[in-house]
């Protein structure tokens, strides 16, 4: 009798086996809330991985395009596309149409073009 009136101590209380599983289940939930908050940071950083990586590919094709405006906007640039979309020629400049892969196309059109003048308008 003489434990009887004893005050029990907060380690007598602590290892007590209902209190030990209690501890034991709430740390069970927060590993896995950790869990899930670290598979989260880890599928950002591969989202902030691959926008980087396309940060880098917009950043790439703005200076291309930065220079083809440049490109267009002076006067071989302005000619060139133009020549290329249309069939033009300066004045002087003789036009040449080959027909097909053959050499021997290519010099009879040529000699056409250099015998007929009226061939030079087109």
């Amino acid at each position: 009798m003489a434990g009887f009136g004893k005050k029990k101590t907060l380690t007598e209380h602590l290892y007590v086996k209902p209190v030990i599983l209690v501890l034991c289940v709430i740390a069970i939930f927060l590993s896995i809330a950790v869990y899930k908050r670290y598979l989260v940071e880890r599928e950002m950083l591969a989202r902030q991985i691959q926008m980087d990586v396309d940060k880098q590919e917009l950043i790439v094709r703005k200076a291309s395009l930065e220079d083809r405006v440049e490109y267009l906007s002076g006067e071989r640039g302005i000619e060139e596309e133009i020549r290329t979309h249309f069939d033009v020629a300066k004045e002087g400049e003789k036009v040449i149409i080959l027909v097909g892969d053959d050499e021997k196309n290519a010099t009879i059109t040529q000699a056409i073009v250099e015998e007929k003048p009226w061939y030079k308008f087109w």
